[in-house]
């Protein structure tokens, strides 16, 4: 019994010294050494090519802006204005004086005919609405003048006239609609800021939309996210197809705005086209022009008389401005003379509107009713002996 009981005890110390001594070989025993991340293989010499060539040439919008770029124009209209200044004369007589100075804007067009006829938009040609001639500039670079056959300050759509006869010139067919779409790609082409030939894309986003520019209300466009800058106003906006979905016109501008732009659409463009067309080549009557109407509206509503104050005309009363409409009678007490306007007054704006003819007066005034404002600015010129001073403003007068 003696003997087991021995026995027991040297196994249990045997078995403790053992295990103190992997204890001890174990704190005194270097960390294990970490087993080394193997380094990432970078890709050496050419990328290769995805599997598959693709016919860059085939792409939907590369073809249909090669097709109809070369009937894209470049439209710029440019106008004498008067600048008013004041100064001193020889005797430190605080007078005010006139000079002339040159304003500009650009616009785009499509060309629809061999012959070089254009749509564009109205308020591209606006500053040349006095001269009637803008200078055009074709996508090879080519530089032409242009005639305006018509305008319609409503519809915002204009009508020109390559002037030279001797060329052909590359156009868009009329016959090539699109069927505006919901949600379709969409083309806009044309030169923002000046950078002729330029295109951008996006999609036909809503149709019906209004939207008021100037105190005048567009109605029935067509909306888009494709960029519409100033410049591209009058050119094309075509689907895949190379289909005139609609004319460029206008964008809506804001700090936080983007990708909202407008369009006139086809069902508007193409009848309006080619019914001045028609009239341009004589194969229908004129429509019967709305300046007189309007004049005789003005002399109903508000007693006022009034005509084109032509260059000859301004010569002979010492005047030095481009363009207006002269006073020629004021009826007793209506509300013109109510408000101070006399003969030979020249209203210059009418609405916010520059006035320069018969011909720019807004069509809306045609529906001018009794109690409406109507706001006309208004200059004139007292003789101070050898001196003429001008003076005037704004004068907002309540049709009867």
């Amino acid at each position: 019994m003696k003997f087991r009981l021995r026995s027991i005890l040297a196994f249990g110390f045997l078995a403790f010294a053992l295990a103190c001594t992997k204890q001890a070989q174990a704190i005194s025993a270097p960390p294990p050494t970490p087993v080394p991340t193997p380094a990432l293989n970078m890709p050496q010499g050419k990328v290769p090519p995805p599997p598959g060539q693709v016919d860059i040439l085939n792409e939907p919008i590369v073809k249909v802006v090669n097709n109809v770029l070369p009937a894209v124009v470049n439209i710029t209209a440019q106008e004498t204005v008067p600048e008013y200044y004041t100064g001193y004369n020889n005797y430190f007589q605080l007078y005010r004086g006139v000079r002339n100075r040159m304003e500009q804007s650009i616009g785009s067009g499509l060309i629809t005919s061999a012959d070089g006829y254009i749509i564009t938009n109205a308020h591209v040609v606006a500053l040349a609405e006095k001269e009637k001639i803008v200078s055009i500039t074709l996508n090879s670079g080519s530089k032409y003048q242009a005639q305006i056959i018509d305008a319609d300050e409503d519809k915002d759509l204009a009508l020109l006239k390559i002037t030279d006869q001797s060329i052909q010139f590359p156009y868009f067919d009329l016959t090539y609609v699109s069927p505006n779409y919901l949600g379709e790609t969409v083309v806009a082409l044309g030169s923002p800021a000046g950078y002729q030939s330029s295109a951008s894309h996006g999609i036909l986003s809503a149709k019906g939309r209004t939207f008021t520019v100037e105190d005048h209300t567009y109605n029935n466009l067509i909306q888009t996210d494709a960029a519409i800058n100033p410049g591209n106003s009058g050119g094309p906006l075509v689907d895949l197809n190379g289909g005139l979905a609609g004319i460029n016109s206008a964008k809506l501008a804001g700090t936080a705005i983007e990708n909202i732009g407008f369009a006139i659409p086809n069902e508007i463009v193409i009848p309006w086209a080619n019914d001045a067309m028609a009239v341009a080549r004589g194969l229908k009557p004129a429509p019967i022009s709305s300046a007189a109407s309007t004049l005789e509206v003005l002399q109903q509503r508000l007693g006022l008389t009034l005509k084109t104050l032509t260059p000859a005309k301004a010569a002979e009363m010492g005047l030095e401005i481009n363009g207006g409409l002269v006073i020629t009678k004021v009826e007793d007490q209506s509300p013109a003379f109510q408000s101070g306007l006399r003969d030979n007054m020249i209203v210059v704006g009418i609405n916010n509107r520059q006035i320069t003819d018969e011909r720019s007066l807004p069509h809306e005034l045609q529906r001018l009713q009794a109690g409406t404002n109507v706001r006309l600015h208004i200059i004139f010129f007292q003789s101070m002996g050898p001196i003429n001073i001008q003076r005037g403003g704004p004068v907002t007068l309540v049709a009867r």
